[in-house]
């Protein structure tokens, strides 16, 4: 069952608590990412960070 919400609403279901698990879900790939260092560490950075850009795009 769908929540209701104003119309003008900005909010897209997703709750502040889903949306701090998932930032620190993000944030602790990027430090283990930082911790491997090297290519790997690199990409596993620039990965999680186009995936977050992609998530935020997503939620305009």
């Amino acid at each position: 069952m769908k929540k209701k919400r104003a119309a003008d609403s900005d909010d897209r279901g997703l709750s502040a608590r889903a949306f701090a698990a998932l930032m620190l879900g993000a944030f602790i790939v990027v430090a283990v990412c930082a911790l491997v260092g090297g290519w790997a560490g690199l990409v596993g950075i620039v990965v999680t960070a186009i995936l977050l850009i992609g998530f935020a795009a997503a939620r305009l």
